[in-house]
């Protein structure tokens, strides 16, 4: 039986990883890449013919549609969709707060949501489709007043709401007021909170049907975004993300960090 996967960000770190492990169980592994050589030269790092490269910017609504259309018209559906494509500004970046906000919600946030927006047609044609979203523990709710954590985790939560949320974020960092809104003092970390929320509002909506959404934390890995610091190697973070994408995965609406179900 043919099982397609997509994996976004794929050309590096835990993207090419869960794309690599993704081998194992897929007949087809999409590495969908903004770069096209980092891309290509994945697939030709992986020589395994299952593994095929398209580009795709998660950051261009014309990007988006391009690439939707390009997989539905090779493959037909989606199997596994694996939203790993990110950014995370660095600890010694000279770009103020502020100025890192926008870029980090354009991507993390609003590009995942239209990603997945575009792709649940093809997901909906799968026998056992599982849409996994690569957040972190830094996206837990904590970071958040009280007031905030009720509307991150209110079950009639929906995706339009929650893109407000995002928003209301934005303008009161632009407006120098977030901390005294409730708000956390991290962008990456409200970016990952708000990919959490998104896969729980998902699981809710395809709940009784083949669709399985979840979330998951790599942990701390060595890769660029950490600047090779983490303490842990970025295959064993993959792992998290892969067996969410597995067909025999029943779980939906979770939150999995160590290879186990955690507390958003």
């Amino acid at each position: 039986m043919t099982r397609v996967a997509v994996v976004t960000g794929a050309n590096k770190g835990i993207g090419f990883h869960v794309a690599q492990q993704l081998l194992a169980s897929c007949t087809v592994v999409i590495l969908a890449c903004r770069d096209a050589s980092r891309g290509e030269a994945a697939v030709r790092r992986l020589s395994d013919p299952k593994a095929r490269f398209m580009q795709l910017d998660i950051g261009d609504e014309a990007s988006i549609a391009t690439f939707a259309a390009a997989v539905e018209q090779d493959v037909g559906r989606v199997d596994v969709l694996v939203n790993n494509a990110a950014i995370a500004f660095k600890a010694a970046d000279p770009t103020p707060f502020a100025g890192q906000t926008e870029p980090t919600l354009k991507i993390n946030v609003r590009g995942t949501v239209a990603l997945t927006d575009a792709l649940l047609p093809l997901l909906e044609r799968s026998d056992a489709g599982r849409l996994v979203h690569v957040a972190s523990m830094a996206g837990k709710l904590r970071q958040v007043s009280r007031k905030r954590q009720r509307d991150f985790s209110d079950p009639a939560l929906t995706t339009e709401q929650l893109l407000s949320l995002a928003d209301e974020f934005a303008a009161d960092v632009a407006a120098g007021r977030h901390k005294a809104a409730g708000w956390g003092s991290s962008n990456y970390g409200l970016s990952k909170l708000c990919v959490i929320a998104h896969s729980k509002i998902l699981a809710r909506k395809y709940a009784g049907s083949a669709l399985r959404v979840n979330a998951c934390c790599p942990g701390y890995c060595r890769t660029d975004m950490s600047s090779n610091r983490g303490g842990r190697p970025p295959e064993i973070g993959a792992r998290n993300a892969v067996l969410l994408a597995l067909p025999d995965c029943g779980l939906n609406g979770e939150f999995v960090q160590d290879e186990a179900v955690s507390a958003w």
